[in-house]
């Protein structure tokens, strides 16, 4: 029974172990799962910003000298193998030019500093004396120009009232003349009218259209062209006629006379043409000769009539000579009274503004000078002493001096040639130098004397400092990319070294002290656009802190933290499921 008994419990027990086992098992394989993080601990420490860049040994030891601007060479004081000092002379360019700008510009500079004088000593009474006088002289050249202008106004208006009267003469005299004149026109006239209803008979008839058509189509055109062209002329010249002024009188004689000239020409052309028409069946030979003696006829009193109508023009000139010529005389009277008052009026406006300008001259004068107008000087003299230092410094471009001292190595052109490109070449006794070509990302950073270093491939266990000595403002593209060259000095002189060679170098841009840093790939940007840090709690949760970063590390990868860590926080770098 006892043996019973403890297998029972055994078994009892064995089930409820295998019962935690299973339920154990169920809650590791259901429960929620834990998420992993990787982190980082923020330090307490010294920080070091640095730039990077491969670096190469370069040297301004051999040094290839030109002038700054081309020329021809005056003269060359060296020779290969002669050994200079900073600052010698060692070529001139023909400067003739430039020296005769430096004259121009040291007199300008002494004529400003003579106006500066001036204007601090104030105006001389005799100054003041001379620009009365000069006030005095334009008021009576002022005066003398409104009496002038009052004398031309009286003569052109006398020259007007004259040349009115002789109009009215010239018409109260000629309207007889004018009126047979007209007549004789209008008479005249009636013979253009006639030769055309005679062409136009002629031109209207069958037989003649049908002859015309064979030998002569394009004359029969013109000719009707023609006639309403004369018909057209002379009434124009009937409607000119008909104002009875002289001028349109004397118009219309003269375009009378043009279309009876030109009335004969047509009818003599249509003459010709109906003489040469080859006889038809209906258009006979007699038929021919009674139409061209008809035109012949027509052109005899068109001939007539033109010489009556010149008669008649002539008659009415002559009867006008006598005032033309008077009304002549007195339009060129009229148009020179106009421009004497036209120069007397011009003259006034030169004189007032004459005035104004020596009134104004003469109060000047009596105020003596403002602090503005020795100001005004004071820049006269500074913009002469520029004009001049730019003159002097393009003479000094045509002087070629050495930058260092050393040995001249070869002259590459002589007395006499043009210099375009490098003229010698020096090898000075300057040290080496590094140069290293930065991304626009990080040439901001760089200033003047901050210190680097370089680690060259020939000495790979040495580090060598340096110092940035110059930094390019302009960018220089290197294998496609934008870059900006910095050269850097050695701290201390070296001679082991070959130009060319390279190596990793760097530069210190920031450095920090005692800050609390943390891996900048903890720093993340919230929805806000905030920086901020998740910090892992010592129960295991996770806070997130806004922070305030400064200076990056971009070697180390790490920034400082101004504010919201401090340190021993552990700060979150990345989360894993």
């Amino acid at each position: 029974m006892l043996h019973v008994l403890i297998k029972t419990k055994w078994r009892i027990a064995g089930l409820i172990v295998l019962a935690l086992l299973i339920g154990g098992g169920a809650y590791v394989f259901t429960r929620p799962s834990t998420p992993s993080f990787v982190t980082a601990v923020a330090e307490q420490k010294d920080l070091t910003q640095t730039v990077e860049a491969i670096g190469s040994v370069i040297s301004e030891k051999d040094l290839a000298l030109q002038f700054p601007r081309s020329g021809v060479l005056a003269d060359v004081f060296v020779k290969e193998g002669d050994r200079v000092k900073a600052g010698d002379r060692l070529a001139v360019l023909r400067a003739g030019g430039l020296v005769a700008d430096i004259a121009v510009m040291r007199a300008r500079l002494q004529s400003a500093e003579a106006a500066l004088q001036k204007a601090i000593e104030g105006s001389r009474p005799e100054d003041i004396a001379i620009a009365e006088a000069g006030v005095e002289n334009k008021r009576a050249s002022l005066g003398a120009a409104r009496e002038s202008f009052s004398t031309s106004e009286k003569s052109l208006k006398t020259s007007e009232e004259k040349l009115r009267t002789l109009r009215q003469e010239l018409r109260t005299s000629l309207e007889g003349q004018i009126s047979v004149s007209a007549g004789s026109l209008f008479q005249q006239l009636a013979s253009v009218d006639a030769a055309v209803t005679t062409v136009e008979g002629i031109w209207s008839n069958n037989e003649v259209l049908d002859a015309m058509i064979r030998d002569r189509p394009e004359e029969y055109t013109f000719i009707k062209e023609a006639l309403f062209d004369l018909s057209a002329s002379a009434n124009a010249a009937r409607t000119v006629a008909s104002r009875g002024d002289y001028d349109g009188t004397a118009a219309a004689l003269e375009q009378g006379r043009n279309v009876l000239t030109e009335a004969s020409t047509v009818i003599g052309r249509a003459h010709r043409v109906i003489a040469s028409l080859s006889i038809t069946t209906y258009y006979s030979a007699s038929d021919r000769d009674r139409d061209a003696q008809a035109l012949s006829q027509e052109r005899i009193r068109l001939q007539t009539a033109l010489s009556a109508l010149e008669n008649s023009l002539k008659n009415l000139r002559d009867a006008a000579a006598s005032l033309e010529t008077r009304i002549a005389n007195e339009e060129a009277s009229l148009a020179s009274a106009e421009g004497a008052r036209d120069r007397a009026l011009a003259d006034i406006r030169t004189f007032e503004a004459s005035l104004r300008a020596e009134e104004a001259q003469m109060a000047l004068f009596r105020a003596g000078s403002r602090p503005a107008d020795i100001a005004s000087a004071q820049a006269g003299v500074s913009q002469a002493r520029a004009e001049l230092a730019r003159a002097s410094a393009e003479y000094g471009d045509s002087v070629l001096t050495a930058p260092i001292a050393g040995i001249i190595t070869k002259v590459n052109a002589k007395k006499g040639e043009l210099a375009s490109g490098p003229v010698l070449t020096l090898l000075g006794e300057s040290p080496f130098r590094i140069e290293m070509f930065l991304s626009e990302v990080d040439i901001p950073k760089v200033r003047l004397t901050q210190a680097g270093s370089i680690n060259l491939d020939a000495f790979p266990d040495t580090h060598y400092r340096l110092r940035v000595s110059e930094i390019d403002q302009n960018s220089t593209t290197v294998d496609g990319v934008e870059k900006y060259r910095v050269k850097l000095d050695f701290v201390y002189p070296h001679d082991e070294f070959k130009i060319g060679m390279s190596g990793d170098s760097e530069i210190v841009t920031g450095e920090r002290t005692h800050v609390v840093t943390i891996p900048e790939r903890a720093v993340i940007e919230d929805e806000n656009g905030d920086d901020i840090v998740r910090i892992l709690q010592l129960d295991g949760t996770v806070t997130k802190q806004r922070v305030e970063t400064g200076l990056r590390a971009g070697e180390s990868g790490e920034v400082e933290v101004v504010s919201g860590v401090k340190g021993g926080d552990v700060v979150i770098l990345l989360e894993k499921e």
